[in-house]
């Protein structure tokens, strides 16, 4: 007992009290954030080593576009919602989150390019959204519960998906990032299966109107295969995968379907969905029930036109997806 305290409890303590639960180290906020980070060797070992190519392009919507209807969207910061949420989403955090891949660029997912916008940042993605200073929301579980975790998503610019603490990211000027289907979402993660679980999720779309902005959907081919789980486990397992999810935020899978799936990874960036009729009158202002609906279903709506537009480039039929 003495020796799993001192090798085991005490330094998880000191980790706890030096880390997520002191004022420097807090998950509130994306104090954490670091530039550098974005540019870790380990991230480009992982794309080109162990998934052999990730990639962020945009849609195959963007080249229907005029030139005035592309430039509307590049100086705008937005609430970004990111599907399949996946047992553990590399390919949104490699290609979204770190330079591993590339950074976003005018080229679309069939590898036609798009004039880029003149005066480009130097941040992550700014060659294409010039102002973007992208950041995500995660569950507080990943986010501060576990070493490794907590250091590479708060070095990343995470933090826990809290409503005041989103609403206090978007009111800086950035951009969050953040997956509207939650950990249930990961349920779904089996190979063959493309599942939006938002039917009933309407709350990012109120943020996004309450906080005057648009919505910014993306999509990552492969997520969901990384890791294959058993489908439909029995009841007493799904009790159990509910109560921890509960407890941590973390959805943990029954049982593995087979080894993991290491192929490329490609995150697909689609064209905004426009919310600027529904927006209340001030930042923070109340809006109604309609207005969240109608936001909610234009989303819906997007992110089909997103899949279906893009599922060719990755021999996807449109049997293999579902919107749940």
């Amino acid at each position: 007992a003495l020796l799993r305290l001192l090798l085991l409890h005490l330094p998880f303590a000191i980790w706890a009290a030096t880390g997520p639960l002191s004022s420097r180290g807090t998950t509130r906020d994306d104090r954490g954030w670091s530039d550098a980070a974005t540019r870790w060797p380990i991230w480009r070992f992982l794309s080109v080593r162990v998934f052999g190519h990730c990639r962020i392009v945009l849609s195959e919507e963007w080249k229907q576009l005029s030139e005035q209807e592309r430039r509307r969207w590049i100086d705008r910061h937005y609430v970004i919602a990111m599907h399949p949420h996946g047992l553990l989403p590399l390919g949104a955090i490699i290609n979204g989150l770190t330079w591993a891949g590339g950074g976003l660029r005018g080229v679309t997912a069939s590898g036609i390019e798009l004039p880029e916008p003149e005066n480009p940042g130097q941040l992550l993605h700014q060659r294409w959204f010039r102002k973007m200073r992208l950041r995500a929301a995660v569950a507080s579980g990943a986010c501060g519960l576990f070493p490794v975790f907590y250091e590479m998503f708060t070095k990343l610019g995470a933090f826990e998906c809290t409503k005041p603490f989103v609403r206090d990211c978007l009111r800086q000027d950035k951009d969050v990032a953040l997956f509207p289907g939650g950990a249930q979402e990961s349920a779904y993660a089996i190979v063959g299966r493309y599942v939006c679980y938002i039917s009933k999720h309407k709350g990012f779309v109120r943020l996004a109107l309450e906080e005057r902005r648009d919505i910014l959907p993306m999509w990552t081919f492969g997520d969901e295969a990384i890791a294959p789980q058993v489908s439909n486990p029995p009841a007493f397992v799904t009790a159990l995968q509910q109560w921890f999810k509960e407890a941590t935020g973390l959805l943990v899978p029954p049982a593995f379907a087979g080894l993991p799936v290491l192929g490329p990874l490609t995150l697909i960036t689609g064209v905004p969905v426009s919310l600027e009729d529904l927006w209340p009158e001030s930042i923070g202002g109340s809006v109604t029930e309609a207005a969240v609906d109608e936001g909610h279903r234009r989303y819906i709506k997007a992110m089909q036109r997103l899949f279906d537009s893009n599922k060719v480039e990755y021999n996807h039929d449109v049997s293999g997806h579902a919107l749940t």
